[in-house]
C-alpha cells in the first residue's frame, strides 16, 4: 500500500510552505516454515514415511496456509514395489511471496520373500520312506502376491538299480522387483533293508533216507524291489564213507536287490537210516519133526529202505548129538540181514528133531505053530531097517520051557 505523509505551515499573512513524504510499502519477504524440513530419501517400500505437516509464518501476513501435493511416479512397468514420490509443500502471502519444499522420496524393494512354513532339511531315507514334497508359500513386504515355484530333480538312477538315487527339491519365490528366495532340499535315497523271504523257513530236520522232503519252493521281496530272484543251491556230504545212506544235505536259499543287501536262510537236512531191512518171504516158524523129515532151509531175501542190495546171512547149528543118539537133536536156523547203516533183522527158527517110530523088520515074521518034536524049524534070521538110525542089530534069544 502507499502512505502520504504531509507536513504544512502558514503564517498570519497566510503565507504557507507544505512538505509531503509518500511511503510506498511493499511486502516482499516470502513466508517461512516452521519446522524442519524433511530431506530427500531412500526408503524400502514397506518404509515409506508419513508426509510431514508443515507450518509458515510470515512477516507481513499473520496467517498463511500450506499447501501440500505429492505426486508417484514409476509404477507403471506392473510392480508397485519400485517409485518416486515428489512431495511438494508451498506457501505464499497475500503479496504473493512464495516459498516451497520439494522432498523426493525413492522407493525401492530389496528385501526378498520370505518363506511361511518351517523349510524342509537336508535327509537320508529309505527308498520306500521318501517324503512328501512340503507345499511352501511365501510373504513379502511389497509384493502382496508371491507365487512359490516347485521343481524336483532325481539323479544316480542310470545305474539300473533304482533304489539308491538322489532327489534335489527347489522351492524359489521372486516377488516383482526381481528379489529372489530359494531354498534346496537333498534327499538322499539309500536302500539299506535286505529281501524277506514271503513263505514259512523250512526248518533244521532229521529225516529216514527214504523220507528226504522236497526242496522247498522260496519267493522274496524288498522293500524297493517288489520282485527279486531266490537262488537255490544244494549240497551233499558224508556220502564218502561208502554207505549213502547216511549223510547231510545243506540247502542254502539266497536274495540280493540291486543295492547288494542279501538275506539268506540255510536248512541242514540229515540223513539217517534207522529202519532195518524187511524179509520178503514168510518167516519159517519153529517146528518139531521126526529125523527122516527135517525140512529144507527156507531161502530168504530181505529188502531195504535205503540200500539197494542187501544179502542175507544164513547159518545153522546143530546140539544134542553128542549123546551118542543122531536121531534126537536141535537144528538152530539163523537169518541175518543188515544194511550199510549196521540196521540189522534176523530170524532164526529152531526145529527139534525126535525120534518116535520103531525099527521095521525087513522079513516076513514067523508065526506061531505047532510042529511034531522031529521037526522044530530052525530060527529065522531077521534083520530090521529104522527110520533114523542106520544100522540096528536085531537080538535073538530062544527060552525052552516045559522040559
Amino acid at each position: 500500500y502507499t502512505i502520504t505523509r504531509l507536513w504544512e505551515v502558514s503564517d498570519c499573512s497566510n503565507n504557507t510552505t507544505s512538505h509531503t513524504q509518500v511511503i510506498t510499502v511493499e511486502d516482499t519477504t516470502a513466508p517461512i516454515f516452521v519446522e524442519t524440513l524433511p530431506a530427500d530419501t531412500t526408503v524400502s517400500c514397506d518404509a515409506v514415511p508419513t508426509a510431514v505437516v508443515l507450518t509458515a509464518n510470515d512477516n507481513c501476513d499473520a496467517s498463511v496456509t500450506v499447501n501440500y501435493t505429492e505426486t508417484i511416479t514409476g509404477q507403471d512397468d506392473g510392480c508397485a514395489s519400485s517409485y518416486t514420490i515428489t512431495r511438494l509443500w508451498e506457501v505464499s502471502d497475500c503479496s504473493n511471496n512464495t516459498t516451497s519444499h520439494t522432498q523426493i522420496i525413492t522407493v525401492e524393494d530389496t528385501t526378498a520373500p520370505v518363506f511361511v512354513e518351517t523349510l524342509p532339511t537336508d535327509t537320508t531315507v529309505s527308498c520306500d520312506a521318501v517324503p512328501i514334497a512340503v507345499v511352501l508359500t511365501a510373504n513379502d513386504n511389497c509384493d502382496a502376491s508371491v507365487n512359490v515355484n516347485y521343481t524336483e530333480t532325481i539323479t544316480g538312477q542310470d545305474d539300473a538299480c533304482a533304489s539308491s538315487y538322489t532327489i534335489t527339491r527347489l522351492w524359489e519365490v521372486s516377488d516383482c522387483s526381481n528379489n529372489t528366495t530359494s531354498h534346496t532340499q537333498v534327499i538322499t535315497v539309500e536302500d539299506t533293508t535286505a529281501p524277506i523271504f514271503v513263505e514259512t523257513l523250512p526248518a533244521d530236520t532229521t529225516v529216514s533216507c527214504d523220507n528226504i522232503p522236497p526242496v522247498d519252493v522260496l519267493t522274496a521281496s524288498g522293500n524297493c524291489e517288489p520282485s527279486l530272484d531266490v537262488i537255490f543251491t544244494e549240497t551233499i556230504t558224508g556220502q564218502d564213507d561208502g554207505c549213502a545212506s547216511s549223510y547231510t544235505i545243506t540247502r542254502l536259499w539266497e536274495v540280493s536287490d540291486c543295492s547288494n543287501n542279501t538275506t539268506s536262510h540255510t536248512q541242514v537236512i540229515t540223513v539217517e537210516d534207522t529202519t532195518a531191512p524187511e524179509f520178503v518171504e514168510s518167516l519159517p516158524a519153529d517146528v518139531t519133526v521126526s529125523c527122516d523129515a527135517v525140512p529144507d532151509a527156507v531161502v530168504l531175501t530181505a529188502n531195504d529202505n535205503c540200500d539197494a542190495s542187501v544179502s542175507v546171512n544164513f547159518t545153522e547149528t546143530i546140539t544134542g548129538q553128542d549123546d551118542g543118539c543122531a536121531s534126537s537133536y536141535t537144528i538152530t536156523r539163523l537169518w541175518e540181514v543188515s544194511d550199510c547203516s549196521n540196521n540189522t533183522t534176523s530170524h532164526t527158527q529152531i526145529i527139534t528133531v525126535e525120534d518116535t517110530t520103531a525099527p521095521v523088520f525087513v522079513e516076513s515074521l514067523p508065526a506061531d505053530t505047532t510042529v511034531s518034536c522031529d521037526a522044530v524049524p530052525d530060527a529065522v534070521v531077521l534083520t530090521a531097517n529104522d527110520n533114523c538110525d542106520a544100522s540096528v542089530s536085531v537080538n535073538f534069544t530062544e527060552t525052552i520051557t516045559g522040559q
